[in-house]
């Protein structure tokens, strides 16, 4: 599970965890291969290396290992520390003692998005593909922010999970921590997966995350060099410009004013095989110059090869439709950047926007489906 806030690498994650009293295994942190081999006699084997980076996926991309002994620990090191997962800097490798454990399950602490309140989730099972597992796996409890977990609530989710077999005890004081550190630190995520349960009954967190509201990083100063820092090049420089600018895997660029447009664009593309990249949100505004400047941020990543091509998609309201051509006409200029470019604008304007930008020998479209369907095929 992804949001939007600051990203905590797994072992800042653990050292909230800790602080608030939710088990982590054994381990230690380095930011490089310094002091590593030096410091395997401090953990019993067999060990877990892993990847500290703030996007998912590690497990798959192979940067998630398991070492036997200390050469293959420092090899395992040595490989990590020289990998990018989905694009993003390793930011270093914990090792960690494996838990032997007779259950795993799943919890987390989000933010619901249609009801706009928190929301606890317990899964029967965790792993790599908990997004897959069956909803009668699934249970949900919408939580009020400004109050503590009820008694009966903490004993539904843990009895839930474990049936009140061993580790219930356990379970339900993890939850009741995870709250407290939700509510204390600002978080938009705080997420388990999985918790380990041993025979003997302990609850131990195998994995963690923890995302922070960036707009409450006022109220943790010790947080604040770790924003920004997984931010590529391109991206700090759009937010340097106020944009919100984020670099995906994919091929096609994506240009669009709101969040809702953006991903219904993205979501188009790949049902016509294509895959989103670098994509910028607009937002509401009018200006020339700014619509100029995210063009050219884009216009950039397509000429560089980073994208192979570019779909600007506009809706019409606050931003006029002719005040993007405009902008469009006086930024792309370039004759093989244009040829890959293709302009889907509805709203206010849009007729004298599609004759300005069919002149200069745009690719216009008004259907979002054929404006997708046509960034899928101009890719050189």
């Amino acid at each position: 599970m992804n949001c939007d806030g600051m990203n905590l690498l797994e072992h800042e994650a653990k050292t909230l965890f800790r602080r608030y009293r939710i088990s982590t295994p054994r381990g230690l942190f380095f930011p490089d291969m310094n002091g590593i081999a030096s410091s395997l006699a401090n953990l019993k084997f067999p060990l877990m290396v892993k990847a500290q980076t703030t996007v998912g996926g590690r497990g798959k991309a192979g940067a998630i290992r398991t070492a036997l002994h200390g050469q293959e620990a420092v090899e395992a090191c040595e490989r990590i520390l020289g990998m990018h997962v989905s694009g993003r800097k390793v930011h270093g490798v914990l090792l960690e003692e494996m838990i032997d454990a007779s259950r795993e399950v799943y919890l987390a602490i989000t933010i619901d998005q249609r009801s706009r309140c928190p929301l606890l989730l317990a899964g029967c099972a965790g792993g790599m593909d908990v997004e897959n597992m069956p909803s009668h796996t699934m249970m949900r409890w919408s939580l009020d922010l400004l109050e503590p977990l009820p008694d009966e609530l903490l004993d539904q989710a843990s009895h839930f999970l474990l049936r009140g077999g061993p580790g219930t005890k356990e379970v339900r004081s993890t939850i009741g921590a995870m709250w407290r550190l939700f509510r204390n630190m600002d978080c938009e995520l705080v997420e388990i997966n999985p918790l380990m349960i041993t025979d003997s009954g302990k609850a131990i967190a195998a994995d963690a995350k923890v995302a922070i509201d960036d707009d409450a990083l006022y109220r943790h100063n010790e947080l604040l060099d770790r924003y920004g820092r997984d931010l590529t090049d391109l991206e700090r420089m759009a937010k340097d410009k106020g944009f919100n600018l984020v670099e995906l895997p994919g091929d096609i660029g994506v240009l669009a004013n709101g969040a809702g447009l953006t991903m219904a664009a993205l979501d188009t593309l790949q049902r016509y095989g294509g895959k989103g990249g670098t994509f910028l949100d607009l937002g509401g505004t009018d200006d020339p110059d700014r619509i100029s400047e995210a063009l050219g941020l884009l216009s950039y990543d397509l000429a560089r090869g980073r994208i192979r091509s570019l779909l600007v998609c506009i809706f019409g309201g606050i931003t006029r439709c002719d005040t993007v051509a405009d902008a469009m006409m006086h930024t792309i200029t370039d004759r093989n950047v244009k040829a890959r470019t293709v302009v889907r604008l509805r709203g206010n304007n849009e007729d004298e926007a599609a004759k300005m930008l069919r002149l200069a020998n745009f690719n216009v479209h008004i259907d979002l489906d054929d404006a997708c369907l046509q960034a899928v095929k101009v890719r050189a």
